[in-house]
């Protein structure tokens, strides 16, 4: 009866074996892959939003500063502002991704 069961096994332990190893291996890849494709995606949104939060601040601040006549006071504010909510983006992000 052993014998049977044997004869009608589709793979042998050696086969299901070499598979497993193989899929634990292309997972272990494909993980990879993922991560870094996630970390990618992290950095090019941070740079995506310091960039328009930094000329989103120039340009309100230099409005502002124009109407109140008030020189560099609220470009460098909102500027300053646009730099710190993109590292807080950032910041937040990579606790996510934890």
């Amino acid at each position: 009866m052993n014998k049977e069961n044997k004869e009608k096994a589709k793979y042998t332990y050696e086969e299901l074996s070499e598979k497993y190893l193989e899929k634990k291996v292309l997972d272990k890849k494909t993980n990879k892959m993922k991560s870094l494709a996630s970390d990618y995606q992290m950095i090019v949104s941070f740079i995506v939003t310091l960039v328009i939060l930094i000329f989103l601040g120039i340009f309100l601040g230099n409005k502002l500063d124009q109407k109140l006549k008030t020189s560099p006071l609220f470009i460098l504010l909102f500027t300053f502002l646009g730099i710190g909510a993109s590292y807080r983006n950032l910041i937040k992000d990579a606790n996510r991704k934890k």
